[in-house]
């Protein structure tokens, strides 16, 4: 993820200090898939995920930072903390890792066309590239788990945060409506849907893949028809987290939108406007914005401040609403519009 930060693994203790030429092993956190390797540590571009337990070679030293050497002559920059001169049970290296990845047994109860994580572990140990892998998603049936625990599963496995995020995006498509009283809709994409934080992040929480509960605070109205209730939910992630190294040194969190909760119950997929109001910073990874939020040591990741963010949904939508669930306001305003339009009145 080529990303002005990094997510930073959070570690229990504090690593020995290490030396020119010693054998020094990654060591993950409870939660924690990889460990990042950077090409320097002034910029802090991913060089390569480095898993659990893997041997390396210490060339210098630099502040909180260690030079060091991969078995396959990578040569980056790595936190100190995020190793231990004690070999674990079974060291690593990237040949043995790629010949024993876990193998984890998946639900069957899915028909044998429909994608899932094994479907997509399986295209990536072929090789497959990832756009391969997300037009393959884009045009198929697919039932992913979507859990923190299976995300951090395939980020350990080397599954590109591209992909991850298409498969994020993508939703298993419900089964046909039998009652023929239905109302069939358009959401068309770019349609504005504007949230709101449902509450404050603490910064123990914050981690690459946590969800981050958000409340719709507008009705989203499509031909008079209201498809996203005020008050509806609606989820965003958290995709990388740099730690404040001291009270004067800020934090950051990246996170970006991932759906709201239309009328009808489907997982409506969203995605944070390029532009915010207040001036708040975005950035965009693989064609998604995502947003740039600071905090300080000792003081919540996310909090509400009364702020509004404007999310936008991806792409023409087609929604079949059951004539029941169908709400028009008494006073009907006009249809939603999109963000730019929103921000041009």
């Amino acid at each position: 993820m080529n990303l002005r930060f990094a997510a930073v693994a959070v570690l229990l203790g504090s690593a020995a200090p290490a030396y020119a030429g010693t054998a020094v092993y990654t060591q993950c956190g409870p939660h924690d898939g990889y460990i990042m390797l950077y090409r320097s540590t002034q910029q802090f571009d991913e060089l390569a995920k480095l898993r659990c337990g893997q041997q390396l070679e210490v060339l210098s030293s630099a502040a909180s930072y260690l030079q060091v050497q991969t078995v396959d002559g990578k040569t980056g920059w790595i936190l100190q903390s995020d190793v231990t001169s004690d070999a674990p049970p079974s060291a690593v290296s990237d040949s043995a890792a790629a010949l024993n990845t876990p193998v984890r047994h998946y639900a069957t109860d899915v028909p044998a066309l429909t994608l899932t994580n094994r479907s997509i572990l399986d295209l990536h140990h072929a090789h497959a590239s990832s756009d391969a892998i997300v037009s393959k998603i884009r045009f198929s049936d697919c039932a992913f788990r979507t859990s923190e625990f299976d995300l951090r599963e395939l980020k350990a496995a080397g599954i590109s945060d591209k992909v991850i995020l298409a498969m994020l995006e993508k939703q298993k498509p419900l089964a046909a409506s039998t009652n023929v009283h239905e109302l069939k809709l358009v959401v068309p994409g770019g349609t504005a849907v504007e949230v709101a934080l449902s509450r404050e992040v603490s910064a123990e929480e914050v981690q690459e893949g946590t969800v981050v509960n958000m409340t719709v605070v507008k009705d989203v109205v499509v031909n008079g028809v209201t498809v996203v209730a005020r008050g509806a939910s609606a989820r965003a992630r958290v995709m990388g987290v740099r730690k404040p190294a001291s009270l004067e040194r800020t934090g950051e969190v990246a996170w970006f939108m991932q759906d709201a909760s239309a009328v009808n119950g489907d997982a409506l997929p969203v995605g944070f406007a390029a532009k915010q109001p207040n001036l708040v910073p975005t950035g965009r990874f693989e064609g998604y914005a995502f947003l740039l939020s600071q905090y300080r040591k000792g003081a919540p990741a996310l909090v509400p401040h009364d702020r509004t963010f404007i999310a936008v949904v991806n792409a023409d939508t087609v929604l079949r609403v059951p004539q029941q669930v169908v709400t028009k306001p008494a006073n009907p305003p006009a249809d939603s519009t999109s963000a730019a339009n929103l921000f041009a009145r």
